[in-house]
């Protein structure tokens, strides 16, 4: 009985360590954005969702994103300086005002994408088949409880 306490014991700090370490992982991922891109993560998800979604009211970011309407005003304005989004009214109503995705800010997502790749590349070579397979399943199901959770 003891020896199945210690191996869940061992597990869960197993767990906690590999947490830990994904988190400073997560952390470099975005100083790197930050550096090559200079934008921050929720730039890059603003953007990610202008790009699936098309253009949307500051509201509608906001509540995607999980950012108050307050800061997601300079979020936009900086967005906007670097000319990665612009702001177009309404052709219906002239009260609403949109964010668009600029030329600039597709590109921008498509070099994105392939520091993803380049970095999912990477991983999957550390990795054999069955473990990738099993690491994408867990990942898959970590985020499924994490909106569940929301």
């Amino acid at each position: 009985m003891q020896e199945n306490h210690d191996a869940k014991v061992d597990e869960l700090e197993r767990l906690e360590n590999g947490l830990f370490q994904l988190s400073s992982i997560i952390n470099r991922h975005q100083e790197i954005v930050q550096e090559r891109f200079n934008v921050s993560n929720v730039e890059i998800d603003i953007l990610r969702l202008l790009q699936s979604d098309g253009d949307q009211k500051m509201k509608d970011i906001g509540q995607s994103v999980k950012v108050k309407l307050s800061n997601l005003t300079n979020i936009v304005d900086r967005l906007e300086q670097q000319k990665l989004v612009k702001r177009v009214n309404s052709k219906s109503d002239r009260r609403s005002i949109f964010v668009h995705l600029t030329t600039k800010g597709k590109k921008l997502l498509s070099d994105y994408g392939e520091l993803l790749r380049e970095l999912s590349s990477r991983m999957r070579q550390m990795m054999q088949k069955e473990q990738f397979g099993a690491f994408l399943e867990g990942l898959e199901q970590i985020s499924a409880a994490e909106v569940q959770a929301s």
